[in-house]
């Protein structure tokens, strides 16, 4: 199974069941299993950085959502938003994903995660991290607190 990563300026990573190409590299994931559906898309509204993110985000995905995550973050957008709403299954390695993330944006970088549905948001309640990162039912909404709406 292939996964495909859009980016919005045209670059897009592949992602086989056990490497990872980023460019013209590979790196060996060390797993024989099968990856669960997922996709990965970005794209700018203004300074905001949309990374749209669908599929099962577990043991084997998550590498791949926090390697996308990491490069977002080196384009040094104002403020990156996750929408998970396409995220149908959220495992404690995306827990993760997101706790390192939060951290890695730090203060210079807004970030916000957009959960719809028991799949995202009860995870995230759960654990408490509805208390450490800015989290919105909708897309519109995590967009619009720059918009000053």
């Amino acid at each position: 199974m292939v996964v495909r990563v859009v980016r919005a300026h045209e670059r897009s990573f592949a992602f086989s069941r056990s490497e990872v190409h980023h460019g013209g590299m590979s790196t060996f994931t060390g797993s024989s299993e099968p990856a669960a559906p997922l996709s990965v898309a970005t794209r700018w509204l203004d300074r905001v950085l949309l990374m749209e993110v669908a599929g099962e985000i577990e043991l084997i995905n998550a590498p791949r959502v926090e390697s996308a995550i990491m490069e977002a973050f080196d384009e040094r957008p104002a403020v990156l938003i996750l929408d998970f709403s396409g995220v149908t299954f959220l495992s404690s390695a995306g827990l993760a994903v997101l706790v390192r993330s939060r951290n890695r944006a730090g203060d210079d970088i807004a970030f916000r995660v957009v959960v719809d549905g028991p799949a995202t948001a009860r995870p995230i309640q759960l654990t408490g991290l509805d208390q450490e990162i800015e989290v919105f039912s909708t897309r519109d909404q995590a967009v619009a607190v720059d918009a000053g709406s």
